[in-house]
C-alpha cells in the first residue's frame, strides 16, 4: 500500500474512504492501520477527511470561489425574506414534485424516445450509474472481483460457490462431514455504486445494496442460520421452523423463520421493514414483534415501531427509487452511495427540503438530478465525483 497510497492526495483520500466503507480485505486493513500509525501527517489526513467539505478541495479553486460568490449573493437576498415565506416555499417545492411526478418519471424512463429535458444540470461526469459490482472474500483466502458478466465456480469447505451473470452468486452446500467444527464466514462486499444478489446454502435469497457487507457461512450448522450485515439488504428467507434465520446487525438482531423483509443500518440508523410473515427485532435487551407493513427503527437511541408504506423502503430491490416527503439530505445520502459521489452543501438549510417521487434506479445520475431540480428550489453542479448543492 505504501507505494500506491503515497502517489497522490486523491488516492490517499480514496483509500481512507474504502476503509470507512468496509471494502478493504483484512490484509489491506492491517496495512492501512500501519500506514496511519507511521506518521502524524497520515493521522491528520484521516481526521481531516471526516469533514465532507474536504471533497470540495478537489475542485479547482477558482471555480469554487465563483460558486461561493454567487451563493453569498443569494443568501443576502434570502435573509431579507420572512421565515413564513421560506417555509411556504419549502412545502410548495414538495407539492410541485408531487404534481410533476408522472411527467418526470416518464421523461426519465422513456429511454431517450421523448424530448430531452433542458434543465441546466452542470456536470462533468454524465455517465455515472450504479450496477453489479462486488468483492467476494472466501474462507479459503481467495478474494474475487465480480461484475455483471462474472461467471466462475470455486470450492470452499462444505460448499461450491458459483457466480452467474446478472449479478448473482449461488452457494451450493455439499453433503458430507465437515472438517471444520466452528462456523467460518465468507464476506460479500458491495462498494459504493454497486449491488449484488446471493442465494445462500438454505435457498434464502439476499439482495445486497451499495456500501454494504454480508458475512455468511458456506453451510448452516447448529440450531440457527446466522448471517451478519453492515449496510442494507433485502431478505427472502426459506422457511425452516426448526432452524431460525438470524440477521446480526452490530448489537441488534432480526430473527425469523421464513419471511421477506428489508434491513438497513447506515451511519448507525437502524431500520427493519417487514413485507410478509413475522419477525422479531432485538435492540439491546428488548424484543419487538413486527407484522406485515410494520417497521422498527432506532431514532436518538429510542425504538419506534409503526406501520409504513413498504415500497419506499424496498423498491430499490426492484430497480426503483421511491421518495415520499423525504428530506433532501436523506435523498442525497441514498444517491451518493448508489452513484458513488460525495455531496457538498453550500447551505445546510437545503438539507431540509422535502421531495416526493419515483425514479428508475438505473437512470443516469444527470436524469435524477434533473428530477430534483424540477422544484426550482435546488440546483446541482457535478464536478468529477463531487456533487455541489446550491440554490
Amino acid at each position: 500500500m505504501e507505494k500506491g497510497i503515497e502517489r497522490s492526495i486523491e488516492e490517499k483520500i480514496q483509500r481512507i474512504k474504502a476503509y470507512w466503507d468496509g471494502v478493504l480485505s483484512p490484509e489491506e486493513e492491517a496495512e492501512f492501520s500501519r500506514w496511519i500509525d507511521s506518521s502524524p501527517k497520515n493521522k491528520a489526513l484521516l481526521d481531516r477527511v471526516q469533514d465532507e467539505r474536504v471533497w470540495l478541495e478537489k475542485i479547482h479553486f477558482r471555480e469554487r470561489n465563483d460558486l461561493e460568490r454567487g451563493w453569498h449573493g443569494i443568501q443576502k437576498k434570502m435573509q431579507k425574506r420572512p421565515m413564513l415565506f421560506v417555509r411556504l416555499m419549502r412545502y410548495a417545492a414538495m407539492l410541485v414534485v408531487v404534481m410533476l411526478t408522472g411527467l418526470i418519471a416518464f421523461s426519465v424512463w422513456d429511454d431517450g424516445k421523448g424530448d430531452d429535458l433542458k434543465l441546466g444540470v452542470q456536470n462533468e461526469t454524465l455517465s455515472a450509474k450504479g450496477g453489479y459490482k462486488a468483492y467476494l472474500e472466501l474462507t479459503n483466502g481467495k478474494r474475487l472481483e465480480l461484475d455483471s458478466l462474472s461467471k466462475l465456480e470455486t470450492h470452499v469447505e462444505g460448499a461450491v460457490i458459483k457466480a452467474e451473470d446478472q449479478g448473482t452468486v449461488i452457494v451450493h452446500e455439499q453433503q458430507g462431514d465437515s472438517l471444520v467444527e466452528s462456523v467460518e464466514y465468507n464476506r460479500m462486499i458491495i462498494p459504493r455504486g454497486g449491488e449484488y444478489k446471493i442465494v445462500l446454502a438454505d435457498g434464502s435469497q439476499v439482495w445486497i445494496n451499495s456500501q454494504s457487507v454480508l458475512e455468511f457461512p458456506s453451510r448452516f450448522t447448529g440450531g440457527e442460520r446466522r448471517v451478519k450485515l453492515k449496510g442494507e439488504a433485502y431478505f427472502e428467507v426459506s422457511r425452516n421452523e426448526s432452524k431460525p434465520f438470524v440477521v446480526e446487525v452490530e448489537d441488534k438482531e432480526v430473527r425469523v423463520l421464513g419471511t421477506q423483509f428489508n434491513t438497513s443500518d447506515y451511519k448507525g440508523s437502524f431500520v427493519t421493514t417487514l413485507v410478509s410473515g413475522k419477525v422479531q427485532v432485538r435492540v439491546g435487551d428488548a424484543d419487538y414483534i413486527l407484522h406485515p407493513s410494520m417497521q422498527a427503527r432506532v431514532e436518538s437511541g429510542k425504538v419506534v415501531v409503526e406501520k409504513v408504506d413498504i415500497k419506499e423502503f424496498t423498491a430499490w430491490k426492484d430497480g426503483l427509487f421511491v421518495f415520499k416527503k423525504k428530506r433532501l439530505q436523506d435523498v442525497l445520502d441514498i444517491l451518493s452511495r448508489w452513484y458513488d459521489v460525495d455531496v457538498f452543501y453550500q447551505n445546510l438549510d437545503l438539507q431540509d427540503l422535502h421531495f416526493t417521487g419515483t425514479i428508475q434506479r438505473h437512470s443516469n445520475i444527470a436524469d435524477v438530478l434533473k428530477f430534483l431540480e424540477k422544484t426550482n428550489m435546488v440546483k446541482f453542479t457535478l464536478k468529477g465525483r463531487t456533487l455541489i448543492v446550491s440554490k
